[in-house]
């Protein structure tokens, strides 16, 4: 039987265990909390619960830019490894990896939408009574993907569907086009982007920082936490084959040049194969921005790439 892209990506839905919506699902909404309090310091960010198809509320912040630079556009802002969305919203102290990620997005005129994922923050499995209380940067993965896996499905499969609620109920939102509403992420949360963006078409476009290399070089080479694990991904479905699936959509890629976990050779060897890809759909080639940092998501021309490719 002929491998085709849509082939590929069934099979990449099925082994994140993430169905496709059908058409006009749009069942995902938000819901303002009225008492809901933002970090000490902040301005502008909405406290909000991301109810699913399920009914399952998520906390989610929201952020809307000011009417004179809004584009329109908006993201799903997805955290990496850490505090959860706090660590998205945080400016006095930023967090040293996000570095204030989320009002950067919006002060360049996109709607932010960040959900909660399954093991940070307000979504960590819960401590037995008596243990010691959670640190504020640790999380539950462990347990979480043990819990997930023993059910047939991988924790990332499970995250990218909370990722893909959060795109349904942005595309309802006044002011947001609902055909240039991408997925943004780093490190844990660039995972979620870029896989979310290759199994459902529907996303206008990724921005995935500080993750993208191959899982050869990263995750079968050097430790990283089991939430990555996704079963019977390779060899078939090896970063660049599912980066390739979201052609001709616009992608954007940040890599640290001295990120320790996802090694910089094999991360421009794999992007290396994407230009081809998207040459011969006749659509603009995807950006890889090596900045000087190590694991760390900077935001700057990767943020001004994706601003001009969702238009």
């Amino acid at each position: 039987m002929m491998i085709t892209p849509e082939s590929r990506r069934e099979r990449l839905r099925g082994l994140l265990g993430l169905a496709m919506p059908t058409p006009g699902d749009d069942s995902a909404h938000l819901v303002e909390e009225a008492d809901g309090a933002a970090p000490a310091g902040e301005h502008g960010v909405i406290t909000t619960r991301l109810v699913t198809a399920d009914g399952e509320a998520i906390p989610a912040f929201l952020l809307r830019p000011a009417p004179e630079v809004a584009t329109g556009a908006a993201v799903v802002l997805v955290a990496g490894h850490g505090g959860g969305i706090d660590d998205l919203v945080a400016t006095d102290p930023a967090d040293d990896y996000h570095d204030g990620l989320a009002h950067k997005l919006v002060r360049a005129g996109l709607t932010v939408l960040c959900p909660e994922m399954i093991s940070f923050g307000r979504r960590r499995f819960p401590r037995p009574a008596g243990a010691v209380p959670y640190e504020p940067t640790e999380n539950s993965c462990g347990i979480d993907a043990a819990r997930y896996l023993l059910r047939g499905q991988p924790l990332m499969g499970a995250r990218a569907a909370d990722a893909q609620a959060a795109v349904h109920a942005l595309r309802r939102l006044p002011g947001v086009d609902p055909q240039r509403v991408g997925v943004a992420g780093g490190s844990g949360g660039g995972a979620v982007s870029l896989l979310l963006a290759a199994a459902d078409p529907t996303i206008a476009g990724a921005l995935v920082a500080s993750y993208f290399c191959s899982f050869e070089a990263s995750l079968c080479s050097i430790r990283h936490c089991p939430c990555n694990i996704i079963p019977g991904v390779l060899p078939d479905l090896e970063m660049a084959d599912i980066a390739a699936l979201i052609v001709p959509r616009p992608l954007v890629l940040e890599a640290g040049e001295r990120d320790h976990i996802f090694p910089i050779e094999a991360t421009r060897r794999s992007f290396a194969q994407l230009a081809p890809v998207w040459e011969a759909m006749g659509a603009p080639a995807p950006e890889l921005v090596v900045t000087d940092a190590g694991h760390a998501f900077r935001a700057e021309r990767s943020l001004e790439a994706l601003v001009q490719r969702l238009g």
